[in-house]
């Protein structure tokens, strides 16, 4: 058993950008628009999860609206979309945060 008492559910995406709760999977990818010191903001987001004695985080990559934060081989409604200027790796960027935090 993993004793995960205390965590964050980080539910980035589409929808962060759109400024709704729930949308339907009709916006355009560029809409999704990180700003390029995304990886940086990810950081705190971990740093100050385990600050506050967080023992995990779950990233959603995939919500109902289809938009995938990974380079999909099935969509392009995926963060390395052309038209997505900044094409911030934000799994990989929590990722590598979860580490260095330990």
């Amino acid at each position: 058993m993993i004793d995960r008492k205390y965590g964050m559910f980080l539910h980035f995406g589409m929808n962060t950008y759109l400024n709704v709760e729930w949308s339907d999977g009709t916006a355009l990818a560029s809409t999704y628009a990180p700003p390029a010191d995304m990886a940086e903001k990810a950081a705190g987001w971990v740093k100050n999860a385990k600050r506050a004695g967080m023992r995990s985080i779950v990233l959603t990559t995939k919500h109902h609206d289809g938009f995938c934060l990974w380079d999909s081989k099935y969509t392009e409604y995926d963060i390395a979309n052309p038209t997505i200027e900044n094409k911030v790796d934000i799994v990989k960027a929590v990722s590598d945060a979860c580490h260095k935090e330990g």
